[in-house]
């Protein structure tokens, strides 16, 4: 009997008018195109290809062809003016289909029509369901609404694809039956004959191709993915080494291995590589993996939030058989710092951090991540559901092995000397025998040919693979021109270099010192000098989802890129201009464009900067097409309002840095380094990343003084003083917001007078001073109905809200927010509207529990309900407007509502989400509020107090009493966390908590009940 799980084939009918060599600006490479989206699926084994590559219009019929049509099992016909007025298409091709289909074959033809045909010419496929749908010509579509469609006919032809495959196993089955007699055949007809095994929805094209044909001494750790996949306590496992150890093969080997065994029960399979992003510490983003996952997963949220996209996914991974495998996490790493290892992508961490808290599940997925880095914010699970793995350096004999691979000869022990030799670094010695192949006839002995050390100071490991590179340029590409230009190109990316790219590399007029060997080549030459160096392993192998592009390890791709830079300055400024033009003039983003749109754009700013177009690329890519300009000139910030591309944002503006993100370039305008300042500390505040935004407000401050422009030194201030409170520095906090009213009042803007005094009031506020802080908010109040006419200020309101709430003025608070809110959703600023839901749901709560003894039942229910809705909205609505530094405000005053009701699992749950953004935001002030209140919880759950549990219906559990070995850790716990916050009030100058810390301290000593104590909301 035939094998079963036979592939069906797929023949790709089109017109070589279709699929011009050079496509020019407004022409598409059709085949091309298609097979870019038909690529995944081949690569996770649901159907092969076969191409008709015959020149239709020619009289002779090639026997491959008319085999290939009579075996297919499905029939792609690339529908278009040209491929239906070709004899040879019709008359042969789909003729031949059309006769199979007659004679009762089961073949499927699938018509895509990709630009507009006459009617005429469509009535012989009349009968034919054509694609996309109701057969809207390809050709037609914006290039986004284009990749869409067609990724629905791919998916479709793989539908087709999973049902032919299993009729096929099926009739097999029945035949192979048949034919062993009937005795046997009774016996057999009884049981339940084989379908096909459920379809695997896999996406892994985003990982790195890499060039092992064989991998070898990965033994232990395959089996160690194997155990990981099985583990039920296994939610994230880290592979952990240098670069080059092969880390990706060693990923790949056993993806091809789950494959084989169709993935072992994986629902979904989906890979990602952040290693194209470069291999130096540079500002990088996960936004784009997020927002690719969510639509694989088919999450449906509506947020521009990249923690609550990680969360998300997150939640996905603990609840279905989910296999996500990310390579190369190091770019999203911090690097050679005090916070080494650290994540600096808030969305990625919150979708780590969750999954790796999720507690076991049969059901719950698998994530494989590596890195050069463990990392760290996953680290407090690594003995339990986050371990690490070490993938060292190759043993000798494994490098011997190796190297004997890949054409070296030489004795055992002359082998094994070699690979120690050169640190058995995989990289290093795959390098090292495409070299001695080349150059020394494959003689291991004539390695003393390369140079015995070669420093490097960051990564002492990487000297081995660098010497071969040395090598490799000084002897073999010195006598291939067009290879060597080839790598010079490759080194001026830091992600895989796109055909477009390429060519406009390759265009007239020549880069002198790059092009001069490459501007009259032909593509054969192109392809077979590409070939070579892929044989040299100094590429990577071909990436079938994008054929034209190229790649190599990251650190041969630096390597080229540093020397170039070195040896030839000019022309590698030329070359980064050059593609950053291009970039430029072929980037259609639309009028509402996603995040994949603008990728182009994000990409130019990098090239331009290089290039030295500092203030260029900052006018017309970075303000001009991703944040954009209003009618009347102003930004509009469409990357962050609409898209909340925090992440990509910051990335791009670290290239218009000398030191991000504290020194601009020096060829920006002051006006432009000011504003740049400001923009890259309000976006590093957002992402939680406070300490790094203080000095970026405290450079644009004194850029703002050294101009003289004290409007924006007032705003400035004010900016500041909010991440100097937040951090902890409160004696700085409290001059600076002081200063900030000294300029408001000095420059007589009477609107950012009325925030600098907000800003003064609650520095004040938070040290304890609340007499003078009074006095300034009603000074705010007087100067707000001056200019709004009574009523209150929706931005510095909830400053003043929350020196209300701590004075017990609830219905004032829920009023005045009840007020400002009108405004802001007017206006659809997610922020204030948030701000206000959490303002009404904490007074709320405090009403709740002020009246819980004294007021009707219906009365405390309602303000319950009240709380609960507006703490749920306040914290989706935090998370929708992207401002991580908002959020912790608002899982504290949930965490005080859940507490109250004896939801004491709600209560953990939204201490640890403060913990999660302030801990590694260095947020002081929410670090000690979470620790008062983990106080009041234990308390709480001594005294099974829960004021406000009789009032709801389906409420937690009613609080129990413990027993006298639960006491005592609650106690211990109280004692911990009390001693936490107070020496940060001591340390910080956090006076405002000194009431809430003497109370508590007086139930751990037991001369009060928690139950005593006033509401603290």
């Amino acid at each position: 009997m035939s094998d079963v799980s036979a592939k069906p084939v797929i023949f790709i009918s089109y017109s070589h008018k279709d699929e011009p060599e050079k496509p020019g600006p407004d022409e598409v490479a059709w085949l091309t195109f298609v097979q870019s989206f038909l690529a995944p699926v081949v690569k996770i084994g649901i159907f092969d290809i076969w191409v008709d590559e015959h020149l239709h219009g020619s009289d002779v019929i090639d026997a491959e062809v008319l085999k290939k049509l009579a075996e297919c099992d499905i029939f792609v016909l690339l529908a278009s003016r040209f491929s239906l007025a070709s004899t040879y298409v019709v008359e042969t091709e789909i003729a031949a289909i059309r006769k199979r289909q007659n004679d009762g074959e089961d073949v499927r033809i699938f018509p895509i029509v990709l630009s507009p045909i006459p009617n005429t010419a469509l009535k012989q496929l009349k009968d034919l369901l054509l694609s996309p749908k109701d057969g809207k010509p390809l050709s037609l579509m914006s290039r986004n609404d284009r990749e869409v469609a067609m990724a629905e006919v791919a998916d479709d032809i793989a539908d087709v694809a999973e049902e032919i495959a299993a009729r096929k196993a099926k009739a097999e089955v029945s035949t192979a039956i048949k034919q062993i007699g009937k005795a046997t055949f009774d016996a057999l007809a009884t049981q339940e004959v084989p379908v096909a095994t459920p379809r695997v929805h896999v996406d892994t094209a985003h990982l790195p191709e890499t060039p092992y044909e064989r991998l070898v001494g990965r033994e232990a750790q395959l089996d160690r993915l194997d155990k990981a996949w099985a583990d039920r306590n296994t939610n994230i496992l880290s592979l952990i080494a240098e670069g080059g150890a092969g880390k990706s093969a060693l990923v790949n080997e056993w993806l091809k291995g789950m494959r084989a065994n169709n993935y072992r029960g994986a629902e979904t399979v989906l890979g990602w590589s952040f290693y194209s992003q470069g291999t130096k510490e540079r500002a990088t983003s996960a936004e784009q993996f997020l927002n690719w996952a969510i639509g694989k997963l088919g999450i449906e949220i509506e947020t521009t939030s990249a923690t609550a996209k990680g969360e998300a996914i997150a939640e996905v991974l603990s609840k279905r058989r989910v296999l996500l495998v990310l390579d190369g996490c190091e770019p999203l790493q911090h690097g050679l710092d005090k916070q080494q290892g650290e994540l600096k992508d808030q969305g990625l961490r919150a979708l780590l951090r969750r999954f790796g808290a999720t507690a076991p599940d049969d059901a719950h997925g698998l994530a494989v991540l590596t890195s050069r880095l463990a990392i760290k914010d996953i680290a407090r699970w690594e003995g339990e559901s986050a371990p690490v793995v070490n993938v060292e350096q190759l043993s000798d004999e494994a490098g011997a092995a190796l190297l004997r691979d890949n054409g070296v000869w030489g004795t055992d022990k002359e082998l094994r000397a070699a690979s120690k030799e050169f640190g058995d670094h995989p990289l290093a010695l795959g390098l090292l025998a495409s070299f001695l192949k080349e150059t020394q006839f494959g003689d291991v002995r004539r390695r003393d040919r390369i140079r015995q050390f070669f420093a490097d100071t960051e990564n002492p490991r990487h000297d081995h693979a660098r010497r071969v590179m040395e090598s490799y340029e000084q002897e073999w590409l010195a006598d291939h021109p067009i290879e060597r230009a080839i790598m010079k190109m490759v080194g001026l990316f830091d992600r895989p270099a796109s055909g477009g790219c390429l060519e406009a590399l390759r265009q007239r007029p020549v880069i002198h010192g790059l092009t001069d060997a490459l501007i009259d080549i032909d593509d054969g030459e192109w392809r077979r000098a590409m070939a070579r160096l892929r044989d040299a392993r100094l590429l990577a192998p071909i990436d079938s989802t994008a054929p034209e592009a190229i790649d190599a390890h990251p650190l041969v791709r630096e390597w080229f890129g540093e020397r170039f830079r070195e040896k030839s300055y000019v022309a590698w400024k030329e070359a980064h201009g050059r593609i950053y033009e291009h970039l430029r003039d072929n980037t259609e983003e639309g009028k509402m464009p996603t995040l994949q749109d603008l990728a182009p754009l994000y990409q130019a700013v990098a090239h331009g900067c290089r290039a030295g177009r500092h203030f260029q690329t900052s006018a017309e890519i970075l303000r001009g097409r991703i944040f954009r300009l209003s009618k009347s000139g102003d930004i509009e910030y469409y990357s962050l309002h609409q898209l909340g591309a925090y992440g990509s944002d910051l990335a791009a503006i670290s290239w218009l840095f000398e030191k991000p993100y504290e020194v601009a370039e020096k060829e920006l305008s002051d006006a432009t380094k000011a504003w740049l300042l400001n923009h890259a500390a309000f976006t590093l505040a957002a992402q939680g990343r406070l300490v790094e935004g203080v000095q970026s407000f405290r450079a644009a401050l004194q850029m703002a003084m050294n101009m003289k422009d004290w409007v924006h030194v007032a705003a400035g201030a004010r900016n500041l003083y909010s991440i100097e409170a937040l951090v902890g520095d409160t004696a700085a906090a409290v001059m600076t917001a002081k200063q900030s009213v000294s300029f408001a009042e000095r420059t007589g803007d009477l609107m950012g007078l009325r925030f600098s005094l907000a800003s003064y009031a609650d520095s004040l506020h938070i040290i304890g001073k609340d007499s003078e802080a009074g006095t300034l908010f009603k000074k705010m109040e007087r100067l707000q109905r001056r200019l709004s006419g009574g009523l209150p200020d929706r931005a510095a309101g909830y400053l003043y809200g929350e020196f209300l709430l701590a004075k017990g003025y609830y219905v004032k608070v829920r009023d005045r927010a009840n007020q400002t809110i009108i405004g802001a959703r007017k206006n659809n600023w997610l922020a204030f509207i948030a701000l206000d839901f959490l303002s009404i749901g904490r007074a709320s709560t405090g009403l709740a529990l002020r009246n819980c003894r004294r007021r009707p039942v219906g009365d405390v229910r309602a303000d319950i309900l009240a709380a609960k809705r507006s703490l749920n909205q306040a914290i989706d609505g935090l998370r929708a407007a992207g401002r991580i530094d908002y959020i912790p405000r608002g899982h504290l005053a949930r965490a005080v509502f859940h507490r109250s009701i004896g939801d004491w699992e709600g209560t953990a749950r939204d201490l640890d989400e403060v913990d999660e953004v302030a801990e590694p935001g260095a947020m002081k002030l929410f670090i000690c509020d979470m620790a008062l209140e983990q106080a009041r919880l234990a308390f709480a759950k001594i005294e099974a107090f829960a004021p406000l549990n009789e009032f709801i219906e389906n409420a937690p559990s009613k609080p129990v009493a413990l027993d006298s070995v639960e006491m005592a850790q609650l106690r211990q716990d109280a004692v911990e966390h009390l001693a936490i916050a107070a020496d940060y009030i001591t340390t910080c100058g956090y006076h405002r908590r000194d009431e809430e810390l003497a109370e508590l301290q007086a139930v751990l000593r037991g001369e009060r009940k928690f139950a005593d104590l006033p509401p603290r909301v």
